[in-house]
């Protein structure tokens, strides 16, 4: 499941102040409308949710960072009941190497998670889970009782870096950032010889079946032509960084 999104141009009070992206909130009515279902625990995972174990006592995942919770709910708010999320931890971290695949299986959707290893790869997305920790959503799918990840905020992708790292030939095995803290979800499935050959089959599936380049290569051609019209007539556009239209073209190469 993953948010639809758009370009918009915004005008305020006849104003015009540009283009913008429009990304579908991840809430209550995507929830619904992905899972039937929206009654389940929901949380916004941001840095740093490494999904470490701190322990059997839920609250202690009510932890805050910048003065937010790293994994904040975000439906049943008011109830604030986090035993099924330090449970899903729980089996995450403390399960053995032998039962690992199964006791996962019990509670999180792991393969549906193995197809999102793969392309959020592929396309570089570096400012998720496995590099840094953040930027997902959990939700506890009431129809399976099962865990659902769903990313979440991938404008740093397809080339995007500001931290020097070559994202192109990184280690698709190895990805997560190292000298930093530990990613149970990512590096427990790396070490588990089925699981990492699934990822290894639907990564290739991506590669060799899924995406068609000169299919790619156009539609993403198409759109930068769509949208550069606007761009022109967008007197905001070079306030955030000092992009100039010659950046907007060249950031296509």
């Amino acid at each position: 499941p993953a948010p639809r999104s758009n370009h918009v141009r915004v005008y305020i009070n006849n104003n015009y102040y540009g283009l913008y992206i429009n990304v579908e909130h991840i809430d209550e009515e995507f929830i619904k409308s992905r899972f039937t279902y929206n009654d389940g625990n929901q949380y916004k995972c941001l840095w740093p949710a490494d999904l470490n174990y701190l322990g059997e006592d839920p609250d202690l995942y009510k932890f805050e960072q910048n003065g937010r919770r790293a994994y904040e709910l975000k439906i049943n708010e008011e109830i604030d009941d986090y035993t099924d999320i330090a449970h899903f931890i729980d089996v995450l971290n403390n399960s053995n190497d032998a039962n690992f695949k199964c006791k996962m299986d019990e509670v999180f959707n792991t393969y549906d998670y193995l197809k999102v290893i793969a392309s959020e790869i592929l396309f570089g997305h570096w400012d998720g889970y496995i590099y840094n920790q953040n930027n997902y959503y959990l939700y506890q799918n009431t129809t399976t009782d099962k865990f659902e990840f769903i990313p979440y905020d991938l404008d740093n992708t397809l080339g995007i870096d500001w931290l020097d790292r070559e994202w192109g030939t990184r280690n698709i095995y190895d990805w997560q950032q190292h000298g930093d803290n530990y990613r149970p979800l990512y590096e427990r499935i790396m070490n588990d010889s089925e699981l990492r050959n699934q990822y290894t089959y639907y990564m290739r599936q991506l590669i060799t079946e899924t995406l068609d380049i000169d299919s790619l290569f156009a539609a993403i051609e198409q759109r930068r032509d769509m949208i550069a019209p606007y761009l022109e007539n967008d007197s905001y556009y070079s306030r955030d960084y000092g992009y100039s239209m010659n950046d907007f073209y060249n950031s296509y190469n």
